[in-house]
């Protein structure tokens, strides 16, 4: 889990409805990260583990194998500055920012962004993530409901936030996050372990124990060490 932040009262945000905020058409095509960075976000935040399960791995931000900042950062301003409407160039310029380490500027282009188009899942996602490195747990938190709202299948998302739950130890606000996305992406190793373990906090042992036993199918070496620390063997 990432930076601990100071406790506070478990309560998910009253208006997050994940049943009925649903675009009608479903994820449109400029919600999705454009060009390049479409690859970079797969090789980024998805892991492909053993038996064709998932493991989602963080935000954007913290892998420095592929940054390519510098050149992206000059190449999307010029694009930002040819086009400043174009919402795929201020968003590819916003990623650029994040990946170099310019929190704020990244912030203030994701915003730009959903000046421009309200409910594009890449800016609210990487926002999320902007607002957290820089230390803003409660916007964060917010951004990354406002994903679920729109999609509430969005798995990155409904991680972001049962990481931070866990790490508050508002288990039951961590099931409120990831269980939804579970009833239909039972794959998802990661989601599967935070649900397993805010389920053992609960005392809901039988619960964590299924939950710990589909993680540890897809290998995920934290759910055989819960399963062993519980006694139960695979």
């Amino acid at each position: 889990m990432k930076k601990n932040q100071s406790e506070s009262p478990e309560v998910v945000p009253e208006d997050v409805d994940l049943g009925s905020d649903v675009a009608a058409d479903g994820v449109r095509e400029e919600d999705l990260v454009p060009g390049w960075l479409a690859l970079l976000v797969l090789v980024l935040l998805l892991a492909v583990t053993a038996l064709g399960g998932y493991v989602l791995r963080g935000a954007l931000v913290k892998d420095t194998a592929v940054t390519r900042s510098g050149f992206a950062v000059t190449e999307w301003e010029a694009k930002v500055a040819a086009s400043p409407d174009d919402v795929e160039s201020v968003l590819g310029l916003g990623y650029a920012y994040q990946q170099d380490g310019q929190f704020d500027k990244a912030l203030a282009n994701y915003n730009e962004v959903l000046e421009l188009d309200a409910q594009n899942l890449a800016a609210l996602y990487n926002r999320g993530a902007v607002l957290w490195e820089l230390g803003k747990a409660k916007e964060a938190e917010q951004s990354y409901w406002d994903v679920l709202k729109i999609a509430p299948d969005h798995a990155l998302a409904a991680k972001a936030l049962g990481d931070i739950y866990i790490d508050q130890k508002h288990y039951k606000s961590a099931l409120v996050a990831v269980d939804p996305v579970l009833e239909t992406r039972p794959d998802l190793a990661d989601l599967m372990y935070i649900s397993g373990f805010a389920n053992e906090q609960l005392g809901n042992k039988d619960k964590a124990i299924e939950r710990y036993q589909a993680a540890a199918k897809f290998d995920l070496v934290e759910a055989r060490d819960a399963l062993r620390r519980l006694g139960v063997k695979e």
